[in-house]
């Protein structure tokens, strides 16, 4: 995103809250304004789409502290860090923000905000659709100091100070020089006078020594203060969910939709397939008890090979003077056994001396044998036993001669 919504917050939600829409690649304001309170928000709806939103936080309600800590800062130090500072502080630490924004040797900077603040400015932002992800308190967006000079501005009736690089704060105009005779009297070098470069008009008669910078338009100099801020108030509890994208909510269901009919017809398919699978092996296991009843002298043979040893007989056959043999006779055999398919063959032997094959068969009529019979080739003879007729049919045995 080359652009960025700036707003900045206000401490009620009938005060005024400004807002700022920076470019980053023309590094210049695209537009700018104010709406009149928290509900008038929803005005910046359609500008935060697409947009980066960071939200300033008023600094009368922020106080930044700097706390002596002993050892290394560790999650132990940050659980006990409220605790350090409660004698401080007018408010009960449970209903206290913390959160550190700075850390250096035996030192910690900690700015603290209510709780209730900080639901309320996201309730404010949540109604107008507003999605942010970062809260900035706005003195820390202020220019950084330079040869001591503290940097200040004046937005709307309230002064924004920043003393260092993690120390900033805000108050009315007209309790400015309280504030600042307040922090001379707390100084250690009580002739150390506070030396102010303003880019607002000076204050004169001041406790501070005011010098003028280029004058800019408060929003502008806070939306320059916040490009690659580090700091964040939203943490711990207020810690933004990873927000989903409207295309992954609008194709989420169907999606899923998609994923769940995909395996189901994996499934299928491989449910198929086992069945296909089994049924191919009961094939291959018939072919092979029926091969060992047509060659009994033969070793059995798994039916991988059965196929090559029966091109390998018939090779043999092709160049023998035997006319009467089993796979012969099966060839004749078959085009009336096609055409009778209600048979069924329960058994078969070939007698090779006795130039003879034995077909036990089942049939649902008298007259099917008799169709059989008169099915066969010219050279081949049919002889009928003794036929016995049951539930599952009638059933006997023919044997196959040549004439």
């Amino acid at each position: 995103m080359n652009e960025r919504l700036i707003i900045r917050l206000a401490s009620s939600a009938s005060q005024k809250n400004y807002w700022l829409i920076w470019s980053d690649s023309e590094n210049e304001i695209i537009a700018s304004g104010e709406v009149d309170n928290a509900e008038q928000l929803s005005l910046l709806t359609e500008k935060a789409f697409q947009r980066r939103v960071i939200c300033l936080l008023p600094g009368v309600d922020i106080c930044i502290k700097k706390v002596v800590i002993k050892g290394a800062f560790n999650r132990q130090m940050q659980q006990a860090l409220p605790y350090l500072v409660e004698e401080e502080l007018a408010s009960d630490v449970e209903k206290l923000h913390f959160n550190v924004i700075a850390k250096e040797t035996h030192l910690v900077h900690v700015a603290i905000c209510d709780k209730q603040k900080m639901y309320d400015w996201i309730d404010w932002l949540e109604k107008a659709q507003i999605n942010c992800k970062q809260f900035i308190p706005e003195g820390l967006t202020l220019p950084l100091p330079e040869d001591g000079k503290w940097q200040a501005i004046k937005l709307g009736e309230q002064w924004l100070i920043r003393e260092t690089a993690n120390i900033a704060w805000s108050c009315d105009h007209s309790m400015l020089n309280t504030i600042l005779e307040s922090k001379l009297k707390n100084s250690a070098d009580e002739d150390l006078v506070p030396r102010i470069e303003s880019y607002s008009p000076v204050i004169e008669d001041s406790v501070a020594e005011w010098s003028s910078h280029d004058a800019m338009l408060p929003m502008e100099l806070l939306a320059i203060g916040t490009k690659n801020n580090p700091v964040n108030f939203l943490t711990a509890e207020f810690k933004p969910v990873k927000e989903v994208s409207p295309y992954i909510k609008k194709w989420r269901i169907p999606a899923a939709a998609g994923v769940l009919l995909f395996i189901v017809s994996v499934l299928n398919i491989y449910s198929h397939t086992l069945q296909v699978q089994a049924e191919t092996e009961l094939i291959q296991q018939q072919v092979e008890t029926i091969y060992s009843q047509a060659f009994p002298r033969e070793s059995k043979l798994r039916y991988a090979r059965i196929n090559y040893k029966l091109d390998t007989m018939l090779k043999e056959l092709q160049g023998s003077s035997v006319e009467f043999d089993f796979l012969t006779v099966l060839d004749d055999l078959s085009p009336a056994l096609m055409s009778l398919k209600e048979f069924e063959i329960s058994s078969l032997k070939f007698d090779s001396k006795k130039q003879e094959l034995q077909l036990a068969l089942t049939a649902p009529s008298f007259q099917a044998f008799e169709t059989f019979a008169a099915e066969l080739p010219e050279h081949l003879s049919a002889q009928q036993g003794a036929l016995n007729n049951s539930k599952s049919g009638v059933s006997g045995v023919l044997t196959i001669r040549k004439k």
